[in-house]
């Protein structure tokens, strides 16, 4: 009876090892693919390349179904693209895609501060003119707004306001006097945000002091 507990002892290890390794692999591949892709992303520049990093991110997001980041980042990617392209139907078709996946975020994450801040965003991209601009700059501010009361302190919530309030005509209430302080704000708070991931969202540092720069001037 021994010698039969010794091997069901060494049989039960031969599949439990083995599994521990599997989960070990898993969440080094989940490191190392978010780690490159999040670099490809901000490395992209065409639309090509963003929405095939699009499509890795979203693969992982149905893997990783606990993760919501991954399913971010795919919304993120595809919102990046109306950056490099002026075609005002191709920027549409890749908002809409990015629109399911922020809808789905929101679904899954009503709490997190950043889906709201990427709603926003995606619908300042929406504006292509005075008419798309009323509606869109509206919406965009709501989702800040919603945004802010989750998490105060998320610099990317003033970095998108002073956007809206740059772009918005003097005579409504914009301009660049108004998204000033703003744009300062939100680069007090880049200067001390502390990352709750290592995948955490930390775009618009940089693009801020390009826009604050231009306040200046």
């Amino acid at each position: 009876m021994i010698i039969m507990n010794y091997k069901a002892i060494a049989i039960i290890t031969l599949f439990i090892i083995p599994s521990l390794f599997c989960v070990k692999a898993s969440a080094g591949n989940y490191t190392e693919v978010m780690q490159q892709h999040i670099e490809k992303m901000y490395k992209a520049k065409t639309a090509r390349e963003l929405s095939a990093i699009s499509g890795v991110f979203y693969r992982v997001a149905e893997k990783e179904s606990d993760a919501w980041l991954p399913l971010y980042y795919s919304a993120y990617s595809l919102v990046r693209i109306a950056f490099f392209t002026k075609d005002r139907e191709e920027i549409d078709k890749y908002l809409d895609m990015a629109q399911a996946y922020v809808t789905k975020l929101k679904e899954a994450r009503p709490e997190e501060s950043e889906v709201y801040v990427l709603q926003a965003l995606l619908y300042s991209m929406r504006i292509s003119g005075a008419m798309s601009g009323m509606k869109y700059s509206t919406l965009s501010n709501e989702e800040l707004d919603q945004a802010e009361k989750l998490n105060k302190n998320n610099p990317r919530i003033y970095y998108c306001r002073g956007n809206n309030v740059f772009h918005t005509p003097s005579l409504f209430g914009g301009g660049k006097g108004k998204a000033k302080p703003l744009f300062e704000k939100a680069i007090n708070l880049f200067e001390s945000e502390q990352y709750e991931t290592p995948f955490w969202p930390s775009w618009g540092h940089w693009h801020t002091k390009q826009m604050l720069e231009q306040c200046n001037n």
